[in-house]
């Protein structure tokens, strides 16, 4: 694809924007900040830079500019993500390109299952009459089963897989997508007649499906899901997340329910900040990405034992990671789907509004059947895993407060229980890839300031002047990047660059605001470091061959040029 195209997708996509369409940013000085998505992130270590269009976490070490983010987040190659931002830009690229090869595995499944999604959901429209008439006993809308995609599978044991061949799918691909059992070395569909519900991840790519029987069958469980692949983990995703998380971030909290109906009764009824756990207890993956669009949430699951239990559990989860957690308790016999159907909205409504603090339900309620002690117990288990001390200590003044016991007592405990096992600590802050040599890493700040700037470096030293192996490496990255480039845009040099160290360090000193600083000056720096390398070189070599005459005209050339470049500094400095 030609530079020139590349540029224009870049520039058409502001860094801001598209960073906040994933990850909530607010803004702090001249900078955004935000939760990293690329690590365990409990403090908003992230910054974006808006007037230079790039991203750095100064957790993880994680930079780059918009292609980076884009690539890093959803996992694709650099074209993969250029064509992303141009198709949301409206750029048009030409056919040539749209047209090659996905060459990735991860990109054939992703393919697989966009195919198998679609076809599920004609399906539902076009031959699902008793899936659409079950749809319709349960009070779901034939527009919120288009909007989330649910599909029908067909009742025949190869309706799908006939339909794949067709679009040219191999089938050693089809083998390993998880969509087809194999039976006396036949393919067979695995989802044969249910309902079927699509599995995004939160940026809408389909990469599992759940299947639910309208019937029961003999022999047959009311719900399947895809087993585990290459797109999908068990636990790791969240049920209609990539619907919405952006009412998530816009309302600042979300509620979490289990199942798929719990889910599409909610969105129905107008509670768009909604996620589904799937059925299975909340795990740290999931909490992991709902806390990247609000740290506020309340647990909503059904009002049996079970369900109360569930959520609590869920909630120590969500505790353990610094999130404010609450639970709306249903009645005994009620989930979130049935309680809509029978009370309306308005009811469900305020039951979220007075929905008390996950700490004070723990301490009140009787469900439970733990005695006091258990039940502070299994509060400080989760906030032993807390790493800010801040919002531990606030944590632990609400325990004291709930339960009536000291804060003394509560810090003893805690203190006492994390000398006996190793917990978890906050992600560690890595130092700046780039202070094992400050002179280097000043020097290539100040020469990326502009062209004029980098010029010069470019024209005095050459790579063997750095003691630094990284800015050996960047340096002479740079040399091969700029050569044929017209401009000197920062947020371009960070375009396509394989090697994740080089990147992380160029997009560091890009992000880097420090004073002011004479490339002339620190150029000169170097040199003389250099020489006085040299000539302790030649100074050892001289001792092991005096006679050398070639040895001893080299050392007296240089000699020379240190003294030319000392007394400059020296009159620099009287004068």
């Amino acid at each position: 694809m030609d530079n020139s195209l590349i540029d224009q997708i870049r520039q058409a996509n502001d860094i801001v924007d598209v960073v906040q369409s994933y990850v909530p940013l607010k803004h702090v000085g001249s900078n955004w900040r935000g939760i990293c998505p690329f690590h365990d992130d409990t403090k908003p270590s992230m910054y974006v830079s808006q007037p230079k269009q790039i991203f750095k976490c100064f957790a993880c070490g994680k930079g780059g500019n918009v292609f980076t983010f884009v690539q890093d987040y959803e996992k694709l190659s650099f074209m993969e993500a250029v064509k992303k931002l141009a198709l949301r830009a409206g750029i048009q690229i030409p056919e040539f390109n749209r047209t090659k090869v996905v060459s990735t595995k991860r990109q054939q499944l992703l393919q697989v299952y966009k195919s198998a999604g679609e076809f599920y959901s004609e399906s539902l429209f076009n031959h699902g009459e008793n899936a659409l008439d079950y749809l319709k006993k349960r009070q779901i809308s034939p527009e919120t089963a288009k909007d989330l995609q649910l599909g029908y599978a067909l009742p025949s044991q190869k309706a799908l897989l006939n339909h794949l061949m067709k679009e040219g799918y191999s089938v050693s691909l089809l083998k390993d997508s998880g969509l087809f059992g194999e039976y006396s070395g036949a393919l067979i569909d695995i989802f044969r007649d249910r309902l079927i519900f699509p599995i995004h991840n939160n940026t809408g790519e389909v990469i599992a499906f759940g299947g639910r029987l309208m019937e029961p069958k003999e022999n047959a469980g009311k719900y399947i899901n895809s087993p585990g692949t290459e797109l999908y983990t068990k636990g790791k995703e969240l049920y209609g997340l990539f619907k919405t998380k952006y009412n998530i971030s816009k309302a600042d909290c979300s509620l979490v329910s289990e199942g798929y109906f719990d889910f599409l009764r909610l969105y129905e009824s107008g509670f768009t900040n909604s996620v589904a756990s799937l059925g299975t207890a909340l795990t740290e993956d999931q909490v992991y990405l709902l806390n990247r669009f609000s740290s506020n949430t309340v647990m909503l699951y059904d009002g049996d034992n079970a369900g109360i239990k569930a959520a609590v559990r869920g909630g120590l989860v969500c505790l353990a990671k610094g999130m404010h957690v609450r639970l709306a308790i249903l009645p005994e016999k009620e989930d979130p789907d049935s309680f809509i159907l029978n009370k309306g909205a308005k009811a469900l409504s305020d039951l979220i509004a007075e929905a008390p603090d996950l700490i004070t339900f723990i301490a009140e309620t009787d469900k439970l059947a733990l005695p006091a002690k258990e039940r502070i117990e299994q509060i400080l288990d989760a906030l032993r895993l807390l790493p800010d001390p801040i919002q531990k200590e606030l944590f632990l003044k609400e325990v004291s407060q709930s339960f009536g016991v000291s804060q003394n007592a509560l810090l003893s405990k805690l203190r006492l229980s994390s000398s006996r096992a190793l917990s978890p600590s906050s992600p560690q802050v890595l130092q700046p890839a780039l202070s094992d040599d400050p002179q280097e890493r000043m020097l290539l700040w100040a020469a990326l300031k502009d062209r004029e700037s980098y010029n010069i470096l470019a024209s005095e030293l050459t790579s063997d002047y750095f003691n630094s192996k990284l800015y050996r490496s960047l340096y002479l990255f740079l040399q091969k990047r700029l050569q044929s480039a017209e401009g000197f845009d920062p947020a371009a040099l960070l375009d396509d660059i394989d090697n994740s160290e080089i990147k992380e360090c160029l997009a560091e000193l890009l992000f880097e605001d420090l004073h002011e600083a004479s490339v002339s000056g620190l150029i000169k720096d170097l040199k003389l470091r250099k020489l006085k390398r040299d000539l302790d070189g030649l100074d050892k070599a001289i001792n092991e061959d005096p006679g050398n005459l070639n040895l001893l005209k080299e050392k007296d050339k240089l000699s020379r040029e240190y003294r030319r470049l000392t007394k400059r500094v020296v009159n620099k400095v009287l004068y």
